[in-house]
């Protein structure tokens, strides 16, 4: 009887755009930000900005153009996205750790020179923002079914709706900097535009992360791999975004 025999040889895949990555967001960011709030470098602060921005955004890319477009079962993109959301729910659970210490030990919060904050738009862009979850289920449905030009329409909606909240959040933080409440203030002002702005962060990500799967999908070549951590990243922002919401407008 005859057996077909496969051989696998073990190698390391090397590659430098998880370095770049790292490099951008976990060193070059955080000091852009110490160097402008902490050490009032505002010079040095856009220099770090800069380069964390560029190292970042270019190892996201070729990040995910390492696995876009390849035709597989799984691959490794939905294990290395759980393992990322991990370290992103450890990290932001730190930050909002910090919050609550801050707001549970106000003798009055807001602090008193703090303007009535209208919760309303930012209750609408979130509820407009959760419809995305939908939408990109349903473009992981289109895929799985081998409908290429339905999953590019998904996803394509799916950043229409992400680009509305971005719209939406930024002409909230316009509105209440023309009123004079800009992000050192007092703490209340500090922890709205930091948890905001963490969070249209991670939208900014998805946006590039969505929009960059695209290319290769007009062709008909699907990564479902890709696609599933694509989905797992859509709602865990958008899980961000009803927390960032219930901390800040609605305690």
């Amino acid at each position: 009887m005859s057996e077909e025999i496969k051989h696998y040889t073990a190698h390391w895949h090397t590659s430098p755009f998880p370095m770049m990555v790292g490099f951008g967001t976990g060193l070059f960011l955080p000091w852009a930000f110490m160097l402008q709030f902490n050490y009032e470098q505002p010079t040095a602060a856009l220099v770090c900005l800069v380069i964390g921005a560029a190292l970042g955004i270019a190892g996201g890319l070729g990040w995910a153009g390492e696995t876009i477009g390849v035709i597989d079962d799984e691959g490794w993109s939905p294990s290395a996205m759980f393992m990322f959301i991990g370290t992103e729910i450890m990290t932001i659970g730190a930050i909002l750790a910090g919050y609550w210490v801050m707001r549970l030990g106000a003798p009055v919060w807001p602090p008193a020179d703090t303007p009535t904050i209208d919760a309303s738009i930012p209750l609408i862009a979130t509820i407009i923002l959760v419809v995305s979850s939908i939408t990109i289920g349903l473009a992981r449905k289109r895929e799985m079914e081998g409908d290429s030009s339905g999953f590019v329409k998904m996803v394509l909606l799916s950043i229409v709706i992400w680009g509305v909240f971005m719209v939406m959040v930024i002409s909230d933080w316009n509105h209440l900097a023309s009123e004079g409440f800009t992000i050192g203030v007092n703490a209340y002002a500090t922890a709205l535009y930091g948890l905001t702005g963490i969070h249209m962060a991670h939208i900014v990500i998805g946006l590039l992360v969505m929009l960059t799967c695209l290319p290769s999908a007009l062709k008909g070549r699907m990564s479902f791999s890709y696609t599933r951590a694509m989905t797992m990243y859509v709602h865990f922002v958008n899980s961000l975004g009803l927390w960032v919401l219930l901390q800040v407008y609605y305690w």
